[in-house]
């Protein structure tokens, strides 16, 4: 018995404290009855272990390179400048989609890039959150109201989700379990039964979370019933992608999701601007849907190359005054033909310094909030953007998608067409084939830096084509997995758990 409960004050400490626990998320030890009542009393109680569960979610979304990883991989980009040995290591592996020589690497890239590359950050969070889901009822009535009970429920339910979709989307198949303290080997199973079964579990919460939050704070960075919404169209999307002869059933679940978020009015876009760009990822806008916060000035600051600022940005908007060129750029002949010139487009003017330089005089100025150490010679500037996970422009866009596939033409251009409005652009007018083709194109503009090119790029099968990708796969390797990243196990992992096998294309 004392064994047992000092294991849960163990788990419980590693989440409050944000440090990682030290169980496998596949052999953790059950707690009786009797344990949880030290802790599971308060509001407060379940507000501080909710809030251990988004310091989980930080270490893989703000303390990693996932999100800059993911518009690199297959991307038309290119080192410039002083680099990951001047563009011959593994940045370039990446762009080049090798990544083999990655897994047995030992350099600084290398190993950023093998974090992504191991999942158990993500059961961290899964198990953190079916933990909650099971205690939450121990909390007394007098205590907790019914609403905010569910609101709970459904809090945990999104990051529990929220880590399945991400994990389907690098690794394709999938561990599955919503037990509290699981502690079974069990195999993985097809991605297509993890996000059916995803999606049924998003479905049954999603109205008990909040269209909006009263306390400010909360707003963008505690899951809303948008940024459920937005779950939802991404793991039926993601799902249409690998079930070939029966999507028609997801789209119309996305298209009927579109429909819903556009009747929230707290929710809108934008006008491309500066002072727009910077509030929308700092992460308190209308069209903020869910993020992971980064603030400086509280305490929270993510390492420098999280942010797509870090590779495609220079001083002032990062480094010292010394640090004039940037360490890489998108190809000019890509970016001119993404944002052409002759095309008024407020993104153009806002997002770019010196879009056609080819060189590290190139800047990305989407990510621009900032913060200063130091002083004179020694001054630093550091980026201090939010991770912005889902906002309105993704939602709409998907929308636009999943209305074209139905050959809803109407329905697809005036979704899409909100977010061209929002950038001053010129309405579509296209149909058929020619709109889904400006929808996608459309994304690879409005979420250029957000994490999002890679896998628009697997699921639209885009990725085998030269016109599209920078690194395009046949289609045996991809339908070998080659479009996977690498899954690294650890020992202890084989140990716990003999059934687990890693992406046999890697392998």
């Amino acid at each position: 018995m004392k064994m047992k409960k000092l294991k849960y004050i163990l788990v419980l400490g590693a989440l409050m404290t944000g440090f990682q626990s030290c169980d496998n998320f596949l052999n953790v030890t059950p707690i009786d009855a009797l344990s949880g009542n030290n802790f599971w009393k308060t509001k407060a109680d379940v507000e501080g272990y909710m809030g251990g569960i988004y310091t989980r979610l930080k270490s893989k979304l703000g303390n990693s390179m996932l999100i800059p990883a993911l518009d690199l991989r297959g991307n038309f980009v290119k080192i410039v400048n002083n680099l990951d040995n001047n563009g011959n290591g593994p940045i370039n592996n990446l762009i080049s989609n090798n990544l083999k020589p990655v897994m047995s690497g030992t350099t600084t890239y290398d190993n950023r890039l093998k974090d992504i590359m191991n999942w158990k950050g993500w059961y961290d969070v899964i198990a953190a959150s079916n933990i909650l889901i099971y205690e939450i009822d121990k909390v007394p009535a007098n205590q907790l109201s019914e609403t905010d009970r569910k609101q709970y429920i459904a809090e945990a339910t999104f990051t529990r989700n929220l880590s399945y979709l991400f994990i389907c989307k690098l690794f394709g198949d999938a561990i599955y379990y919503t037990e509290a303290y699981h502690s079974l080997s069990l195999p993985r199973r097809p991605q297509l039964e993890v996000l059916k079964l995803a999606i049924a579990d998003m479905e049954s919460v999603k109205n008990d979370l909040p269209v909006t939050y009263a306390d400010n704070s909360k707003a963008g960075f505690r899951p809303n019933r948008g940024a459920a919404i937005a779950l939802l169209m991404h793991l039926n999307m993601w799902a249409a992608a690998w079930e070939e002869n029966n999507k028609v059933p997801y789209y119309e679940a996305i298209v009927a999701l579109g429909e819903e978020i556009s009747s929230h009015t707290q929710y809108h876009l934008l006008p491309i601007t500066i002072d727009n760009t910077k509030s929308i990822f700092k992460g308190k806008t209308a069209e903020n849907l869910f993020g992971i916060l980064q603030e400086y000035n509280y305490g929270e600051s993510f390492v420098d190359f999280a942010n797509p600022s870090f590779f495609f940005s220079h001083y002032p908007f990062r480094g010292s005054t010394t640090k004039t060129t940037s360490h890489m750029t998108y190809e000019k002949e890509y970016i001119e033909k993404l944002f052409p010139a002759t095309e008024s487009d407020e993104r153009r003017t806002v997002w770019f310094e010196n879009m056609s330089s080819d060189n590290g005089n190139f800047q990305l100025k989407k990510f621009i909030n900032v913060y200063s150490t130091g002083s004179g010679s020694n001054l630093t500037v550091k980026n201090d953007d939010s991770a912005i996970i889902f906002r309105l422009p993704d939602a709409l866009l998907l929308a636009a998608e999943a209305a074209a596939e139905l050959g809803n033409d109407a329905i697809a251009q005036g979704y899409v067409n909100q977010v061209r409005a929002a950038a001053g652009a010129q309405a579509f007018t296209t149909t058929g084939n020619a709109l889904k083709d400006d929808i996608y194109k459309e994304r690879k503009r409005e979420l250029i830096g957000e994490g999002h090119f890679y896998f628009d790029l697997v699921r639209t099968k885009r990725v085998v084509n030269t016109e599209y990708s920078n690194a395009v796969m046949s289609v045996g390797n991809f339908n070998a997995g080659a479009w996977t990243w690498p899954l690294i196990i650890s020992d202890a992992e084989k140990v716990a758990n003999p059934s687990l096998i890693g992406n046999i294309f890697w392998n």
